[in-house]
């Protein structure tokens, strides 16, 4: 019984391959360097902001660039970490960020309403298409890098993993092409800004779950 006990072992190993643990630095590390050539792909095809170019920074800009940075920083922690499941893991920090995130388009919808801008809000404007077309292109790599290492991995709720994953490329799209975009404007900014976020959730929401299931 033993022999066969220890012939049954040896055959349900044979052939498997010791497998290199998944470090959140490697993690984090890959996220951030997807988000920084989308970055310098943007700043290269469209050019920086005038006003960063010559030193000086709006207050409006730092403050929506800086909400959506820390949204892709915290979303991309939680997909890190997501990808190696343990036992007591909090995945809820991203939403803390999401939630001061939120403030832009609530901002937006509020202030472009007591302007009598309720039209603006829903029509679409060629400026407002760009940012959202080629925020949302520049989200791509930082969707690919994430979904990449979320396979390698092995997550236990892959729809929300996928959501995750897509806030967080989205959220380095939009910052990508702030450093372009030189409208200041709360409206603007809240409605075509936050736009790729919310495309890239659904995206990630959709298309993941089938593309990491183990």
């Amino acid at each position: 019984m033993e022999r066969n006990s220890d012939a049954l072992i040896a055959q349900l190993v044979e052939g498997l391959e010791p497998v290199q643990p998944l470090r959140f630095g490697t993690g984090m590390a890959l996220a951030l360097a997807a988000a920084t050539v989308s970055a310098v792909m943007v700043i290269a095809m469209f050019g920086l902001r005038a006003d960063l170019a010559a030193g000086q920074f709006d207050p409006m800009h730092i403050v929506s660039t800086g909400l959506f940075l820390g949204l892709g920083l915290a979303a991309s922690v939680t997909v890190i970490v997501m990808s190696r499941p343990l036992v007591g893991s909090d995945h809820s920090g991203w939403r803390w960020a999401a939630g001061m995130a939120a403030l832009l388009p609530l901002a937006a919808l509020i202030v472009g309403l007591s302007r009598g801008e309720g039209a603006e809000l829903i029509t679409p404007a060629d400026h407002g298409m760009q940012c959202f077309i080629v925020g949302g292109a520049a989200s791509l790599l930082v969707f690919a890098a994430l979904v990449a290492w979320l396979r390698r991995g092995a997550p236990t709720a892959p729809d929300r993993a996928g959501l995750v994953a897509g806030i967080a490329a989205g959220a380095f799209g939009t910052f990508a092409f702030a450093l372009h975009c030189p409208d200041n404007d709360i409206v603007h900014i809240g409605l075509w800004h936050s736009a790729p976020v919310f495309a890239m959730a659904g995206l990630g929401r959709a298309v993941v779950p089938s593309l990491i299931r183990w």
